[in-house]
């Protein structure tokens, strides 16, 4: 491949991992709106979502996982878990809650990968001393 070819691949590797990023950071946005209203109407119960009709932006569900669905689910987990990174480090707990859903239910929906599929993915790509 030619250097400006290099280039063009990543510009668009670029664009693709903002355009992945944005959806997610939607998506989390709905989880954790999701999950305030869940806490409201049922505060010892996570698991049954009762005010979905609460929150419209859930009606976009559809929408965002379709352009999820876009990406391989090792591309969807690299950027939810260093999103994931970002929520820890400024200590917002709340995000971090509604991520870790979110990646449970791309992973039920196979549009992510799980924890340890993706860290032996990561490891078969950069050895040993990958990080997560």
């Amino acid at each position: 491949m030619t250097s400006q070819g290099k280039r063009v691949a990543g510009i668009v590797e670029t664009f693709d991992d903002l355009v992945l990023g944005y959806t997610l950071k939607k998506l989390t946005e709905v989880f954790e709106q999701l999950m305030a209203v869940s806490r409201c109407n049922h505060p010892d119960n996570m698991a049954g979502i009762l005010g979905m009709g609460q929150v419209k932006a859930a009606r976009k569900i559809p929408v965002w996982l379709k352009r999820v669905g876009c990406n391989t689910p090792f591309h969807v987990t690299h950027v939810l878990i260093r999103q994931m990174n970002d929520s820890r480090n400024f200590k917002q707990d709340q995000r971090l809650e509604a991520q870790g859903v979110l990646l449970e239910a791309l992973v039920e929906a196979a549009l992510a990968m799980d924890e340890a599929s993706y860290t032996q993915a990561t490891n078969k790509v950069s050895g040993p001393s990958a990080e997560i």
